[in-house]
Order: C-alpha cells, then structure tokens, then sequence
C-alpha cells in the first residue's frame, strides 16, 4: 500500500489543485526582476508593457500615481 493509496479523494483533488495554480503562477506571472529592465528597483509604465495584464492593471497597482511601480505594489499584481 502507498501512501497515495490511503488518499481520501477530495484531498488528493485538493492537493492537485495546489499543484496546478502553483504551475500557473510559476508559467503566468513574470518576477518583478524581469520586468525591471534597468534594474532601478521600479517597473514603469513601459517596462509594464511587454505583459499585457500588467499593464492593464499598472494604473490600479500604482497607489501613489508616481508612474512606476515599487516592489511592494507589484506585490499586488502576483
């Protein structure tokens, strides 16, 4: 007998769930290292745009309206 073997059903669905929205994120979301290009430890609004959703969503996530966005509001996005 594994140990797979004495998985409930819904908790091995549950546990594939996790699996699959970690494989999502790790696929879908660029780091915030990637897309600051110039390494000035900002996103702008240009650096934004070689991902579409964040750059749909740039506008919301720049809480303080400078035009770029910190680490921490990026954090938001993710």
């Amino acid at each position: 007998m594994t140990r797979f073997s004495r998985m409930t059903a819904p908790a091995l669905l549950a546990s594939l769930g996790v699996l699959a929205a970690s494989a999502a994120v790790a696929q879908g979301k660029p780091s915030f290292e990637s897309l600051d290009k110039n390494g000035d430890g900002k996103i702008s609004l240009n650096e934004a745009s070689t991902d579409d959703a964040l750059f749909t969503a740039f506008k919301s996530l720049d809480t303080n309206k400078d035009g770029e966005l910190t680490r921490e509001e990026f954090a938001k996005y993710k």
